[in-house]
């Protein structure tokens, strides 16, 4: 009896409503903000044009641009015609070049307004985030609001802002169901593929970036978005970003450390021994996570686990997972300035809203601007 409690207990954690179906996350529906900038990417990296897409239609399309395209006939050779392109064909080369077209109008758009700046900065958001608040939870626009007002807090000079949003999959939510939980831990396995994805197709917006510095904040599996951008993974397709400085922050990343990291230096470059890279790299963990340790909140004891259902040991430190790629990288990247900041304290949060409170976010401003000097 006791053990049938504590299972209870274990598929209880947050006390939400029974679930809805798994679904994408879509943005063909979203009203233009001239005073914003933003990238939006479906599943596939794919990015999203200023054009009205239904979500309806989108979910015909399986959360996939391509598909749509391919579904949309009039609607593709409109888009392409807005952007100087008159294919003889829809296929994928054609699809593939306004894919290009849409990236470079974007890469325009921030070099703009970069020159006014001293650096241009990129967030990127976790896993399970709402563009539009349809249910409980905080949406993807309200945590970057919160980020962006408390960076504004440590009297640094100003980034120019560049949100990411992606399609980090939604459905709600966790309850006494085991099988409705075991589901949303393998949507978090299907989040993490589209991750990777994105990755690579946010990777040339950040190269083509006309800027000395480059920052960088991730959040929980948005860390997958960004190592996937800027290093390793089909290097010679697309060449990552070589600018003076790019300052790497990944609060609470829902990666591992080692395996991840084994591809640091594939990018396109080599460094000879004792060369200050370019790349600066810090990791904000938090031991007590109970999201990462994929364990109930109450007793630290019932859950998967951080190697099951993706890796999620490194923003936890799982058996001193940060701090064995902190000695990785004295010994194999020693050119590579790596910092880790301990936020155990903050007890079991997740949220990025939680690293948005008052001075939580002090060690990573000084992190960003320190490396501009």
């Amino acid at each position: 009896m006791r053990k049938c409690a504590h299972l209870v207990f274990l598929f209880s954690w947050l006390a939400f409503p029974t679930a809805v179906s798994a679904q994408n996350v879509f943005y063909g529906e979203r009203v233009p903000d001239d005073s914003k900038l933003a990238l939006f990417f479906d599943k596939d990296g794919f990015p999203y044009p200023d054009y009205a897409i239904s979500d309806s239609s989108m979910t015909r399309a399986y959360g996939s641009l391509f598909t749509w395209f391919m579904q949309h006939n009039e609607a593709f050779i409109e888009l392409s015609a807005q952007h100087e392109l008159f294919p003889e064909r829809i296929d994928k080369e054609a699809i593939f070049r306004l894919r290009d077209s849409i990236t470079a109008g974007n890469i325009r758009r921030i070099n703009e307004r970069s020159s006014d700046f001293p650096a241009v900065a990129f967030y990127v958001h976790g896993f399970r985030k709402q563009f539009i608040a349809r249910q409980s939870g905080v949406t993807s626009v309200e945590e970057f609001r919160l980020l962006e007002a408390n960076l504004k807090t440590y009297g640094k000079p100003q980034a120019l802002e560049i949100e990411v949003y992606w399609d980090g999959t939604y459905d709600c939510c966790f309850s006494m169901n085991h099988k409705r939980n075991k589901a949303l831990f393998e949507l978090y396995e299907t989040a993490a593929g589209y991750a990777r994805a994105v990755g690579l197709g946010l990777r040339p917006v950040i190269a083509g970036v006309k800027s000395d510095q480059i920052q960088v904040i991730s959040h929980s599996l948005g860390a997958r978005v960004v190592t996937s951008a800027l290093f390793g993974q089909e290097v010679e397709a697309s060449a990552v970003p070589a600018q003076k400085t790019v300052s790497i922050c990944l609060l609470a990343p829902a990666i591992d450390g080692h395996e991840t990291f084994l591809s640091w230096n594939e990018r396109g470059v080599s460094f000879q021994p004792g060369e200050k890279d370019n790349y600066r790299l810090l990791i904000v963990y938090n031991e007590n996570d109970f999201v990462l340790r994929k364990k109930d909140p109450k007793t630290g004891l019932f859950g998967p686990g951080t190697h099951r259902y993706g890796e999620t040991s490194l923003g936890c430190n799982y058996r001193k997972e940060a701090v064995k790629l902190k000695a990785y990288f004295e010994k194999h990247y020693p050119g590579s300035e790596m910092v880790l900041v301990d936020k155990s304290a903050l007890g079991k949060a997740h949220s990025f809203r939680v690293y948005s409170e008052g001075s939580n976010l002090e060690e990573v401003s000084d992190f960003l601007w320190k490396g501009g000097n």
